[in-house]
């Protein structure tokens, strides 16, 4: 089996639970709160979909892009919105299909879930999709959040606990970023952003336009 087959198989596997919160994060509220116009949203890992929902909630045309096809399964049977789409498959694949662009790519959780190499191409394929001074705000876990102490090392950012992880480094994060062509406007390295249940993860948030 293939990292990235086992990978989808874990994600498939997840969402089958059923104690998967369908209230937005904080992150999406966060973001929502600095929207007013209607904007076109693309959310790279939309999971089962509770942020693309919220955002739609408020009057913007979202694509929810997710590669757990048990994730999209969902997410089409949870919600019914005439500005809200599904989409199974990678960024590469709506670079393909979706002729239009977007004011603004959202992603939650989801780059400390893949390869070095899948960051740099989802970034360059981001910021190809964005519109001219489109907006891109990502939220993923710190390298010095706790959890990075736990599993199987494979490299200074590599773990498998349970699933693959990289943790990001902010500094090596925000070069990738710039050298994608992005100007970063804002930065936030902390605990008490992403708190559920008993876990204060410590996260990295950034914001960053198309320049």
């Amino acid at each position: 089996m293939s990292f990235d087959k086992g990978l989808i198989n874990h994600w498939d596997e997840y969402y089958k639970k059923d104690n998967i919160p369908s209230f937005p994060s904080p992150f999406a509220k966060y973001v929502g709160n600095k929207l007013s116009a209607k904007q076109t949203i693309l959310e790279i890992g939309c999971g089962n979909g509770r942020d693309s929902k919220f955002f739609a909630s408020q009057g913007h045309q979202v694509i929810g892009l997710d590669r757990s096809g048990r994730a999209i399964e969902l997410c089409k049977k949870l919600y019914s919105y005439k500005s809200l789409e599904f989409f199974s498959g990678t960024i590469a694949d709506v670079a393909k299909i979706n002729k239009k662009k977007f004011d603004l790519i959202y992603s939650r959780f989801v780059f400390h879930a893949m390869s070095l190499s899948e960051e740099i191409e989802i970034l360059k394929t981001s910021y190809r999709l964005l519109n001219k001074d489109g907006q891109f705000f990502i939220e993923c876990r710190s390298i010095n959040d706790p959890l990075s102490d736990k599993g199987e090392i494979l490299s200074e950012t590599e773990r498998i606990d349970g699933h693959y992880r990289r943790f990001i480094i902010l500094e090596e994060f925000k070069q990738r970023l710039i050298q994608a062509g992005f100007k970063i406007t804002k930065t936030i390295e902390s605990n008490g952003l992403a708190k559920f249940e008993e876990e204060d993860p410590i996260v990295i948030r950034i914001s960053a336009i198309k320049a």
